[in-house]
């Protein structure tokens, strides 16, 4: 027997909900005192990461979980993410903006660096506006809160001691299923919203999977999540640039204009990762899962 089928046939859900969140709490506490104490955008991500994991595995089995204390649980979780979602922005932008400076005269250059500083400014007010929210007190509330939901035998409902085997394949393939209808529509001309949306289902499969022990066949989403990521990342770029550019900056409206033209062929690439042959290649592999006996 696989090693993945025996981790599901041995594993309650129980098991799975408790381990999971009790791992990634400790995780996002551990990632935010780093950041809190070193300002490091590396600390940030993996605190985000840990969230987007204990959301997405209480997301896909909360028809396990008690309502009331599953709704409590997931609002603090997002709360906690979307406070650090324009501090993330801005990293990424700031991490791209030399290669994007290198792609114009240099007679330019200053102009970038006055978009530099400008997302340095805002980095540093967002920054401070977190460490100053999050004090040592705040902390202390919120993750004994988050400690005590995820202790609480009553989080989980009864039905939740059935073996991970019986239901994963069924929350699995509903996943795909949504990606698949969502794919379906997926071209060129398709909003930001239909690629973002897909960008999030293809996150909660994949920290899903990993959670379950699927490494490889998680790992195989991370080029697809990357994909939208760009997507995503650069569309944001764009709306802050076209805030700053009120004095007409030929240099920014470039980068507009090359942001724009990288857009639509990594457009093309979530199209290509996401068509109907690649959905089928990714529902095989999942279901190797469950037949292979010597995997």
């Amino acid at each position: 027997m696989s090693s993945k089928k025996d981790f599901l046939e041995r594993h309650s859900i129980k098991q799975l909900l408790k381990t999971t969140l009790h791992h990634n709490l400790e995780n996002i506490t551990t990632h935010l005192k780093a950041f809190l104490h070193t300002k490091d955008p590396e600390s940030l991500h993996q605190y985000r990461v840990y969230i987007r994991t204990a959301r997405s595995i209480c997301l896909e089995f909360n028809d396990f979980m008690d309502e009331k204390r599953h709704e409590l649980l997931d609002k603090t979780l997002k709360i906690l993410q979307q406070e650090t979602n324009e501090m993330r922005d801005l990293d990424v932008f700031l991490d791209a903006l030399e290669a994007y400076k290198q792609s114009v005269d240099e007679m330019y250059w200053d102009d970038f660096e006055q978009l530099r500083a400008k997302l340095l400014a805002e980095k540093e007010v967002a920054y401070q506006h977190f460490e100053e929210k999050f004090t040592p007190k705040l902390q202390a509330k919120i993750f004994d809160e988050l400690d005590a939901l995820q202790s609480d035998e009553k989080l989980c409902l009864a039905k939740s001691e059935e073996k991970l085997f019986r239901h994963i394949k069924e929350i699995i393939e509903n996943r795909l299923k949504k990606i698949a209808k969502i794919s379906k529509k997926l071209d060129i001309d398709s909003s930001n919203e239909r690629f973002h949306k897909l960008r999030l289902h293809y996150k909660k499969l994949r920290y899903t999977c990993d959670a379950l022990s699927l490494k490889q066949f998680a790992k195989s989403f991370k080029p697809i999540q990357t994909a939208f990521g760009k997507v995503q990342d650069k569309n944001t770029q764009i709306e802050r640039i076209k805030r700053y550019n009120s004095a007409n900056s030929t240099a920014l409206q470039q980068i507009i204009d090359l942001l724009e033209e990288e857009i639509a062929h990594d457009k093309q690439d979530c199209i290509e990762k996401s068509s109907k042959e690649a959905l089928q290649t990714m529902h095989e592999k999942f279901e190797k899962i469950f037949t292979c006996k010597a995997c």
